[in-house]
């Protein structure tokens, strides 16, 4: 069905699947139209049993024209070996990227079972989702001091997977980096700020809401770790009225007699700083999008003033793709634009040309090492022999990424305690045999 609409078009789909020369008279309610909106992917019965029919043809005609604007997967990309060989001939890869590049660091995601939302959803916050509407912030602040604690970035590492985008850029290939994340982790990576998108912003500066005045985001952490709203400390220095006028003449001629008392002109002095050094006060705000604000400009300049034109492969990682606008990214780029998708979890609203699922870090790293000379990935928490694990393909177009033990296995995260780990093991190998070898595995958020 969905076939037959691609190739001849809403209106002879219509008359083909609804109407017939004999039944162009028949009401509505004779229409088949709940089967063919099922066929085109509505499949909740039991709330369409509760529209009427007229409701239903609207229903129809949002699902043709969703349908019709859904991109089709390429012919003649459908494999590894295929996806590997478009990125070692692209000249200009847009890469859309999301927390799941970072949750090997410990930084964990929106959406998993053991991300942030569900995080917040136990902290007693029925919409977890208000912590970031634009709206709730100006009118009480506090929810998200008291709760950002949790998205606070702490690590100044980046992963693998920033490496391999670093290895994408130093082999010319980077046209645009659009990133969801805001724990600002491609600076230390090194991606350049003029291949880079942060579409949701970062907590690399805060803005006052009050006067505008800019601050290094690191000045709010101290606040944010014990839940407080950071306020602005830029002096304020507010124009002066006829009453401030004669107030100041009065201090000033106050502050020129002779004051015996040392308590009488220590007040003077704290009317004074009151009235003329007072700090703005006003709320301080990280960069970060908020739900209810703009993307920055850069967004929609780029990606069609530029990237619409210019790229030939898009490379979608660790992302869920369930916030717009930027999941629109892959629908606005031209359909014959060759897409792949990277993430532990399949992406099951969108159709993509090959999907690569498993850890990001793993992924990247097997891409790499076929990839072969000039992209060798070099990263502390890449193991010396290369991703040993298993790759299978699980269904057409599907590939899985399975590591050797478990996988669903967390990634070790701590460079520190891994290095720790191995100068134990060598200590004490030739006490210990190799079978008994301890494996140390720390958990990340996923």
């Amino acid at each position: 069905m969905k076939t037959y609409l691609r190739a001849y078009g809403e209106q002879k789909f219509l008359l083909k699947y609804l109407f017939n020369s004999e039944s162009d008279a028949r009401d509505l309610s004779e229409l088949p139209i709940r089967e063919v909106l099922y066929a085109l992917g509505l499949r909740s019965p039991l709330v369409l049993e509760g529209f009427d029919e007229t409701t239903m043809v609207q229903l129809l005609q949002l699902a043709v024209t969703r349908e019709l604007s859904r991109r089709l997967p390429l012919d003649d990309v459908t494999t590894l070996d295929d996806a590997i060989s478009r990125i070692k001939n692209a000249k200009n890869i847009v890469l859309l990227t999301g927390a799941g590049i970072s949750t090997s660091l410990g930084i964990p995601d929106f959406r998993s079972d053991s991300g942030i939302y569900k995080k917040l959803e136990t902290m007693g916050l029925s919409e977890p989702q208000e912590v970031f509407d634009l709206h709730v912030f100006r009118e009480d602040p506090s929810i998200f001091y008291t709760f950002s604690r949790e998205i606070l970035p702490t690590v100044t590492r980046f992963s693998p997977t920033h490496a391999f985008i670093k290895l994408i850029q130093d082999n010319g290939k980077l046209l645009t980096n659009y990133t969801q994340n805001i724990d600002n982790l491609e600076s230390y990576a090194g991606i350049s700020t003029d291949k880079l998108v942060q579409c949701h912003g970062s907590f690399a500066f805060a803005t006052c809401q009050n006067c505008g005045h800019k601050v290094p985001g690191q000045e709010l952490f101290p606040d944010i770790s014990i839940g407080v709203v950071s306020r602005c400390k830029q002096p304020k220095q507010p124009a002066p009225t006829e009453s401030d006028n004669s107030s100041i003449s009065s201090s000033r001629k106050r502050k020129r007699k002779p004051i015996d008392d040392d308590e009488d002109e220590q007040d003077a002095d704290e009317s004074t700083d009151a009235a003329y050094q007072t700090q703005c006060n006003g709320v301080m705000k990280p960069d970060i999008t908020f739900f209810g604000e703009a993307l920055p400009k850069t967004f929609e300049t780029r990606l069609l003033g530029q990237d619409v034109d210019d790229c030939d492969l898009l490379i979608c990682i660790g992302t869920s793709l369930k916030v717009a606008p930027v999941s629109e990214i892959i629908r606005v780029l031209p359909g014959h634009i060759p897409q792949i998708y990277i993430s532990r979890t399949p992406c099951t609203h969108a159709e993509f040309d090959v999907s690569l699922l498993g850890n990001c870090d793993d992924v990247v790293e097997y891409i790499c090492n076929k990839l072969g000379e000039g992209w060798e990935l070099k990263h502390e928490m890449i193991t010396e022999n290369g991703f040993n694990g298993e790759v299978a393909k699980t269904a057409d177009r599907i590939y899985k990424f399975i590591r050797p033990s478990d996988a669903d296995e967390k990634q070790v995260m701590d460079v520190k305690t891994q290095e720790e780990s191995k100068n134990d093991e060598l200590d004490s190998a030739e006490a210990k045999p190799e079978s008994d070898a301890e494996e140390i595995i720390l958990e990340s958020g996923s």
